[in-house]
């Protein structure tokens, strides 16, 4: 009998990958279902988008800035019904204002939808809106694309 190690190598389990290797590959569809079924319909957006009655208001003195946003809102399928400028031209920061609903629903969507963290409130059922958006000197921030406007 010899004294030698045993240099016979053990036989990883075949079985157990194979089970690892479906887990992963079971995981990985669950979440690309996760994924389609999540996603949201761009004409879904856009029919809600339409049902926000929109007044955009120039709040930092820049020729024409309110008319050009109003464009690019109407892109997007928001309603907007009152484009002008505020008495005040001196916004250093754009704010969304919510018109219609106390839980503000209706401007933390549209505040999403175009990325702006400014978001309150001043109910007005007589406006007839459910969003006042002031532009505020940020603007480039909110509406890069704005200067490509007519």
């Amino acid at each position: 009998m010899s004294d030698k190690p045993s240099t016979k190598l053990r036989q990883p389990h075949t079985g157990r990958i194979l089970i690892y290797i479906l887990i992963v590959l079971l995981g990985i569809f669950l979440i690309s279902l996760a994924l389609i079924f999540t996603k949201t319909d761009p004409q879904e957006i856009y029919k809600k988008n339409a049902n926000i009655r929109i007044e955009v208001l120039n709040g930092c003195g820049v020729d024409r800035l309110a008319i050009k946003v109003t464009n690019i809102l109407r892109k997007k399928g928001f309603n907007v019904l009152n484009v002008g400028n505020t008495k005040n031209p001196d916004f250093e920061e754009t704010v969304v204002l919510e018109r219609s609903k106390e839980n503000m629903m209706n401007a933390k969507y549209f505040a999403k939808q175009i990325g702006c963290q400014n978001i309150d409130k001043d109910i007005d059922p007589a406006l007839y809106l459910e969003i006042t958006l002031i532009i505020g000197k940020d603007y480039k921030k909110i509406f890069p694309d704005v200067e490509k406007e007519f």
